[in-house]
């Protein structure tokens, strides 16, 4: 019983963490947050703070852990209903319907506010996880263009069309937004992996 109570405890402290520094993000800018910032807003003590992390780049990695955990389950649950040349690029639309549902959150690590840190390591997961999908598909034969290159450049453009929208308000809906970037990311893609996707 102890237990569960100390586990709802740690998990309402983490909770509570988590929500301040994408709001205090989106006030001042990542890099203006302090440590004591975060804990007001929190309304935790600085021990209680450092119990669970080091420092708020540690705070923000761990949430980003925690966004790249919701977002490899959606992206499972997607890909196994996609099959074909063309299925591991469904990933951008199921991006922007996840920044669209969560747009606080996503404002707070990809848009104009948010700091270097958070765009290395939002570019960090996305190419992983794209280069899971275009490495297979890729066709060298055809294509001299490094698999790691058309996926590095494809990242960047998916988080400069991601923060323009996000900055913006999301002036138009996720699908709309993933027509748009599709218009503009698909020549390249297909240069770079050596054919034409459907």
């Amino acid at each position: 019983m102890k237990q569960t109570k100390d586990d709802r405890r740690v998990e309402r402290t983490r909770k509570l963490l988590h929500e301040a520094l994408p709001a205090l993000i989106l006030e001042k800018g990542y890099e203006a947050v302090t440590v004591q910032d975060i804990l007001d807003r929190a309304n935790l003590g600085r021990s209680t703070f450092y119990s669970h992390y080091r420092d708020k780049d540690d705070l923000l990695l761990k949430g980003f852990d925690y966004l790249r955990a919701m977002m490899e389950k959606q992206h499972r649950s997607v890909a196994g209903k996609a099959r074909g040349k063309g299925a591991g690029f469904n990933l951008s639309l199921e991006l922007f319907r996840h920044a669209q549902e969560n747009h606080r959150l996503y404002k707070a690590m990809v848009g104009k506010r948010s700091g270097q840190m958070i765009i290395r390591q939002a570019h960090k997961y996305l190419s992983g996880l794209l280069k899971e999908h275009i490495a297979p598909l890729a066709n060298t034969k055809k294509s001299a263009v490094p698999v790691d290159l058309t996926v590095d450049w494809l990242v960047s453009s998916f988080l400069s069309v991601l923060t323009w929208w996000l900055d913006r308000n999301m002036p138009c809906t996720a699908e709309k937004i993933d027509e748009l970037f599709r218009q503009l990311t698909m020549p390249g893609i297909q240069a770079g992996l050596g054919f034409e996707l459907q």
